[in-house]
């Protein structure tokens, strides 16, 4: 009798465990990319996502997809805010960033005192380019390895192909995708 109680414990706590670490799991975004200890690019969180961030130090998030998009989260800079960290919207059109965005994103990054960031946006590729943008031009990051952290996402179509050279040559880098 012992031996089976003990067993159903065992049983029940292995079941238990799998069941937190699989909503654990579920809870992260899709495409995160860790870029390095203080600058973190996703796809859209999910609610849930932003209660753990300020538990795992992050002091500042940045949502570069407008407010109207697809899976966006109406009460997202509550959300944030709710939790201690510092929210900025910069609402960055698909088919047509410029470089005022860009110049909102690094201007934001530049006085974030040293918080770590997380940047997303619908499926982490504005937020990926911009975040290679920002590593390039402002930390001198060699823009081939800068663009590993994209090219984990994806290959920019041709507007953001475009945008990002046409961003990079305007301060002074010659790069090609």
């Amino acid at each position: 009798m012992l031996e089976m109680t003990r067993l159903r414990s065992l049983v029940t706590l292995l079941i238990l465990c799998s069941v937190v670490h699989t909503v654990g799991a579920a809870d992260l975004p899709k495409n995160l990319v860790q870029i390095d200890a203080t600058l973190t690019t996703s796809a859209q969180p999910g609610a849930a996502y932003f209660d753990s961030l300020a538990k795992d130090g992050y002091g500042m998030v940045i949502n570069l997809a407008p407010p109207q998009s697809e899976g966006s989260l109406h009460n997202e800079g509550a959300l944030v805010a709710g939790n201690g960290l510092i929210y900025i919207n910069i609402p960055v059109d698909w088919h047509n960033p410029t470089a005022t965005d860009f110049a909102f994103f690094r201007a934001a990054l530049e006085g974030n005192g040293g918080r770590r960031t997380l940047v997303h946006c619908q499926l982490n590729m504005r937020a990926s380019s911009f975040a290679f943008l920002y590593r390039v031009i402002s930390d001198n990051v060699a823009p081939e390895v800068a663009l590993e952290a994209v090219n984990a996402v994806w290959v920019p179509d041709e507007t953001w192909t475009k945008f990002i050279e046409d961003t990079l040559a305007a301060n002074g880098i010659e790069f090609r995708l």
